[in-house]
């Protein structure tokens, strides 16, 4: 009897081991779409500066095309005089190299609306260029990366939604790619890129999101175009791109030294090897303390500041808020300035985090890379269009078209996209212009200019 009691006890102490579990399916590899990208941390996030951080972004969107820009480049314009551009019997063929300036990027995205109102494509209009050709998304995917528009907060601090619908597909590999583009291209720009791209055996071997952008550029090479006019946007993603990244501005950085801190001019071989002797324009780069992007957070509006950051980790150091100091944009700097708004803003961040006054002297293009590009330029007969005067100037305030139009350079203006660091299609158009003004006075052309005010109204742009 005892043992059966014990039996009965340990059957109910160890009850059956159910069978043995069912075995877990492999699960594929997931290869984000452009869609995904625009929902999660995907491919395309980086493109906008805020993509990295998922709590600033608050809600999924579909959009529609909305401007009317194949009306307005589908309108006739006077016949363009190249002056000394071209010899006599020569059609102008134009071909463009940049970043995300010269990409289109807009919004945080690449679309292709943004394609078609990119300064470039203004410019080979008012040029009257018929066989300039923007490697446009396809109709179907004319959201192409997904894009970004802000959302009004109460408090101020900038917010996004995301737009999710009719992105381009993107197909699995090492780095994954998208559909190649068939047509004839003439622009060449790409987010964070530049012409070493287009030199064999050259460009960055990790830098996966440009290897993703120029996969859509497979099988086209510029130099297969006869082209004799060149336009170089070169340097303002290399710039941002160390503003963003290096954590002690000042020491050794390709963003901003290369070629020009070491031997005192611009001595890039990929630019030399793209430009081949042909007339075009270059471009200086303009402040990082112009764009929306850095006066998303400003210290003006607490009472006081004290700011510490940690140098190399090693002991921290205090902002002196009397002299020129920036805050690289974070989701920790959003959180505390919603959290000491109205009050005396007291915070300790990390030395990437921050830009001081040395630092900010350190990086001013002013001082460090205009000169030479305008030396450059002079020595290749090339025009300049100075991005870093029409910047400032608008940063300032109360800068006008010649037609008249308020230029607003602030967050929610009318020059600058929500991604607060490239423009709106009446910025390009006005970018476009000063393109415009710097052939015709350095070349003796006469291209006609973009009537701002006509070009917003006739493809109902509004911010």
């Amino acid at each position: 009897m005892k043992k059966l009691l014990c039996l009965v006890a340990l059957v109910a102490c160890n009850p059956p081991t159910p069978r043995w579990p069912d075995p877990k399916p492999v699960e594929p590899v997931f290869i984000p779409s452009a869609e995904d990208s625009a929902r999660t941390s995907g491919p395309f996030m980086r493109i906008h500066p805020m993509g990295q951080y998922p709590e600033m972004i608050h809600d999924n969107l579909e959009r529609q095309p909305t401007l009317k820009i194949e009306e307005w480049l589908s309108a006739t314009v006077p016949l363009a005089d190249f002056g000394r551009i071209l010899k006599p019997g020569q059609e102008m063929e134009m071909v463009a190299f940049g970043g995300g300036l010269t990409a289109g990027v807009m919004n945080g995205g690449i679309t292709r609306e943004s394609q078609q109102t990119n300064y470039t494509n203004l410019l080979a209009h008012q040029m009257g260029i018929k066989n300039f050709a923007m490697p446009l998304f396809e109709k179907e995917h004319f959201n192409g990366t997904g894009y970004y528009v802000y959302r009004h907060t109460d408090n101020g601090y900038p917010q996004w939604d995301r737009v999710v619908n009719n992105t381009i597909p993107i197909s699995p590999g090492s780095p994954p790619t998208m559909p190649e583009y068939k047509g004839k291209i003439s622009n060449y720009g790409l987010y964070e890129g530049s012409t070493e791209w287009y030199v064999p055996s050259w460009a960055c071997e990790n830098c996966d999101l440009t290897k993703l952008l120029k996969s859509r550029f497979n099988g086209h090479q510029p130099a297969e175009i006869p082209y004799n006019f060149i336009v170089i946007e070169e340097f303002f993603d290399r710039w941002m791109f160390g503003i963003k990244t290096t954590r002690q501005i000042g020491l050794f950085d390709a963003s901003f030294n290369g070629s020009i801190m070491n031997s005192g001019r611009i001595t890039d071989y990929s630019i030399n090897y793209v430009l081949h002797g042909k007339k075009g324009v270059i471009f200086t780069i303009p402040r990082y303390q112009d764009l929306p992007y850095m006066n998303w957070y400003s210290m003006k509006e607490f009472g006081n500041a004290y700011i510490t950051f940690d140098r190399n980790g090693v002991a921290d150091e205090v902002i002196n808020i009397a002299k020129p100091f920036s805050l690289i944009p974070t989701a920790k700097l959003h959180n505390l300035c919603k959290r000491f708004k109205d009050q005396a803003f007291m915070a300790n961040l990390d030395d990437i985090e921050v830009i001081d006054s040395g630092e900010s002297y350190l990086s001013d293009p002013r001082l460090y890379y205009n000169q030479k590009i305008r030396d450059y330029a002079a020595e290749k007969d090339l025009a300049v269009v100075d991005l870093f005067d029409l910047y400032q100037r608008i940063h300032q305030g109360g800068y006008k078209t010649d037609d008249g139009v308020l230029v607003d350079g602030t967050a929610y203006g009318n020059f600058f996209s929500s991604d607060g660091i490239y423009p709106t299609p009446l910025g390009q158009a006005v970018i476009a212009n000063e393109v415009i003004k710097a052939i015709n006075n350095h070349y003796g052309a006469k291209i006609p200019t973009i009537d701002i005010a006509g070009f917003a109204k006739k493809i109902e742009f509004k911010k």
